[in-house]
């Protein structure tokens, strides 16, 4: 997941963003061929890896690890977890497959709205399946009394929120 899978998948979600800051706004997005080609590479790495998801007797994680945060499994919780529920992770697998052919599809067809799009389904494959197998008892700290003070923020008609990072 780290060497290929997150890195691939950061590719793919980093490729259109809009950054805005106290010296204005900038629009990021793939639009020469090589940027578009660098790009590509990445979605294609999606779609093989999900193929080496459901290799048969393929382990978590190279080494074993320790759970990361209060919640969260350890290797050999997270390994027990997938044997015993392998049908649910290649349904997974086979879900972040199609959701990043649709990258694909999104990128060949250069339309940088589809790849957010489709980056937003690779998502949400990506955090079910890790809900489901590396930290399914995770513990949402409360809110901090401070910002339950502060009133709601106000948002102009038909502007997009930012989806929380999940990384």
């Amino acid at each position: 997941m780290q060497s290929v899978i997150d890195p691939s998948a950061d590719g793919v979600w980093n490729a259109v963003e809009t950054v805005t800051t106290a010296s204005g706004t900038t629009e990021r997005q793939p639009r020469t061929p090589e940027e578009w080609l660098e790009v590509r590479h990445a979605a294609i790495t999606l779609v093989e890896s999900a193929n080496l998801l459901v290799i048969e007797g393929r382990r978590a994680g190279a080494h074993d690890f320790p759970a990361e945060a209060a919640g969260a499994l350890d290797s050999a919780h997270i390994q027990a977890l997938i044997t015993a529920r392998r049908a649910d992770f290649n349904a997974f697998a086979a879900a972040l497959r199609i959701a990043s052919l649709t990258a694909l599809s999104a990128i060949d067809a250069r339309d940088p709205v589809r790849l957010v799009s489709a980056g937003g389904a690779i998502d949400q494959v990506c955090e079910g399946c890790h809900l489901t197998f590396w930290y399914p008892n995770q513990v949402i700290p409360p809110l901090p009394q401070v910002a339950r003070a502060l009133p709601p923020l106000e948002r102009a008609p038909n502007t997009a929120q930012a989806r929380p990072s999940t990384q």
